[in-house]
């Protein structure tokens, strides 16, 4: 990769650095994870610039490498992902870049949402879906993507987006009712 490359490559990943890191938190709730996730990404995308076409959409493709990255580190380590609903970790995560200085970056727009918005009990429902619901609710919801839009990221059709959208709602629907009636 020529100067002029790496350069272009730099200014798409600093464009998209909050989205990236945003994501990589997404995926793995834990800030070491998400920094050695979005660490990985980002070496695969210099290393695969030359398959990329800059008229495309940066962020969508950036976004389907690091979900390929986090599903091979998942299933590489066959480790079942538990998340601490009681713990404050994940809402105060802060992120930098590696470079002459240390940038950081607070919690995701979803993080900020959750300890604002939304009583644990959702935040753990939430949680309890497998990420192919989960993602494209949050970035539907949260993140206010369009069905287009979260399609391209997940490089998936419309139709299976608004579905997983769908049954997400329905398993959030399914769930808060059987905790209510427990109560």
């Amino acid at each position: 990769m020529d100067e002029l490359q790496t350069q272009q490559v730099t200014r798409f990943i600093e464009k998209e650095k909050n989205f990236l890191w945003s994501r990589a938190m997404g995926l793995t709730r834990k800030s070491e994870d998400a920094e050695d996730l979005l660490q990985d990404t980002i070496m695969k995308i210099y290393q695969g610039w030359n398959s990329f076409d800059p008229e495309t959409n940066f962020r969508a493709w950036a976004n389907r490498i690091m979900l390929n990255t986090h599903l091979n580190n998942v299933s590489r380590s066959h480790e079942n992902v538990s998340y601490d609903f009681t713990s404050s970790a994940n809402e105060n995560a802060l992120y930098h870049i590696a470079s002459e200085e240390a940038v950081s970056y607070a919690a995701s727009p979803e993080q900020v949402f959750f300890s604002n918005h939304i009583d644990e009990g959702i935040i753990e429902a939430l949680y309890s879906l497998p990420d192919e619901f989960r993602m494209p609710f949050s970035l539907f919801h949260f993140e206010g993507f369009s069905y287009e839009h979260i399609s391209e990221m997940l490089n998936l059709p419309i139709g299976t987006i608004k579905s997983r959208i769908f049954r997400a709602r329905k398993s959030l629907q399914e769930y808060i009712m059987s905790k209510h009636l427990q109560t």
